[in-house]
């Protein structure tokens, strides 16, 4: 399915959170640019020069051999970003990447790009790009990253989710989001005039990396995207606005007061993702342009000539009958009735639950068929899967409500991708 629709849509390049072999694959002959990534749980593996040069042999010069088109390795996924990992991992990514340099330049493949991402809490950000500096406990390795950065021509990458930014973090208000801010709002920095938390976020990178002494480094935006549930202010009108905004000023080439000129940024993501764990939040799944049946969710043009239309559809879907499975009602036993939900979504997603999502609205008994009906399909409609201990019932009765729906899974597909889908569109 994500093949089809890159191709469909004419999508240049791709940014995937993994290097697995056999989904890389699925993209050979297709010419489209790939950002393939070594994951943080495999750099300490990758620890001297020969395992880095057995890595890179079979996980990116071989995939090039049989025709697909890698451009840039992620050594690392925000890998300085505040997580439990945090120490082993930073460490880690400094010793790695020189190594997998010297395998690249060594196989003929110095023209790969070697980085990492970077979430915005590497940051200690200010409301003004002036003031921000890198986190004090990771500037030493910071540093030390941008000269490795530097020395291989390689971007300084940064993840962005701007609404949690500028809602969160910034506290300015959330119209300050968007390009077509209907606020009174403007920050001015010196010299530079801000009116959308995009430039601001971009020029904040800027700033610190400038300040730095690197004020040529490339900045591309490795994420960007606007969720649609699972987050407030996250839905589908929301996005269609940001990402209208977004397209027009990528198709600018404008830039920003501190980085004129055109910047690479990444889209995220093509599709939903049911499987993606929500250790962040639940938005987590629901960063798609597509759902995770193929289907565009908004008006959006992947031309970037500002068109007001759906982009297409995937092809290939056939789904599974129309039939859910719903809780009958029966709360004698209201311990029984939890144990049955918790276990239905500790398998499904019930994400769309949460308190200002799509479906957190709904009745008591709603959700508990909402969790069911996701147990079920996603056992692929066993019907011994909707008992639930007495408690579920199989109907033909489509029970959505609103803009909450109860989906059917799906029977086949061309291909499914169970990592980041990340799109970048050329102007």
């Amino acid at each position: 399915m994500v093949v089809d629709l890159l191709l469909q849509n004419q999508i240049p390049a791709l940014r995937l959170m993994t290097s697995a072999s056999d989904i890389i694959q699925t993209f050979s002959g297709t010419n489209i640019s790939m950002h393939i990534a070594l994951n943080n749980r495999n750099i300490d593996v990758i620890n001297t020069s020969s395992l880095a040069y057995a890595w890179v042999n079979t996980y990116v010069k071989e995939p090039i051999r049989k025709g697909v088109k890698i451009v840039e390795l992620m050594v690392g996924l925000e890998p300085f970003s505040n997580t439990l990992l945090k120490d082993r991992v930073n460490y880690g990514v400094l010793r790695v990447m020189p190594h997998v340099r010297e395998a690249l330049e060594a196989m003929d493949l110095r023209n790969i790009l070697t980085t990492t991402s970077h979430g915005i809490d590497v940051f200690n950000i200010k409301k003004v790009p002036s003031e921000t500096e890198f986190r004090e406990d990771i500037k030493g390795m910071m540093l030390e990253s941008l000269k490795l950065f530097n020395k291989s021509g390689s971007p300084f990458v940064l993840n962005m989710f701007p609404l949690r930014i500028v809602r969160d973090i910034l506290n300015y208000p959330i119209e300050f989001t968007y390009f077509d801010n209907m606020s009174n709002l403007t920050i001015t920095d010196g010299n530079a005039t801000y009116t959308n938390g995009v430039e601001l976020i971009i020029d904040c990178v800027a700033s610190t990396i400038t300040n730095a002494g690197y004020p040529s480094m490339k900045i591309m935006i490795g994420e960007v995207g606007w969720p649609t549930d699972g987050y407030p202010f996250t839905n589908i009108e929301n996005a269609q606005r940001f990402y209208k905004g977004l397209l027009k000023f990528i198709a600018s080439e404008k830039g920003t007061p501190l980085r004129p000129g055109p910047i690479d940024m990444f889209l995220h993501s093509l599709c939903d993702e049911n499987l993606f764990k929500v250790t962040a939040g639940p938005f987590q799944r629901h960063w798609g342009i597509y759902d995770a049946d193929g289907n565009p969710k908004y008006k959006i043009d992947f031309s970037l000539q500002d068109r007001n239309e759906y982009p297409t559809e995937a092809k290939g879907i056939v789904k599974m009958p129309r039939r859910w499975c719903t809780f009958n009602g029966d709360k004698s036993n209201m311990e029984l009735v939890r144990k049955n939900y918790n276990l239905a979504c500790d398998k499904g997603d019930c994400t769309p639950l949460e308190l200002g999502a799509s479906c957190g609205e709904l009745s008591e008994d709603s959700k508990i068929s909402y969790a069911f009906n996701e147990y079920f399909q996603r056992m692929r409609q066993n019907s011994l899967t909707c008992g639930f201990d007495g408690l579920g019932k199989i109907t033909t009765r489509d029970p959505s409500s609103g803009n909450c729906g109860f989906s059917v899974e799906i029977l086949s597909f061309q291909d499914v991708i169970p990592y980041g889908t990340t799109i970048q569109l050329k102007v």
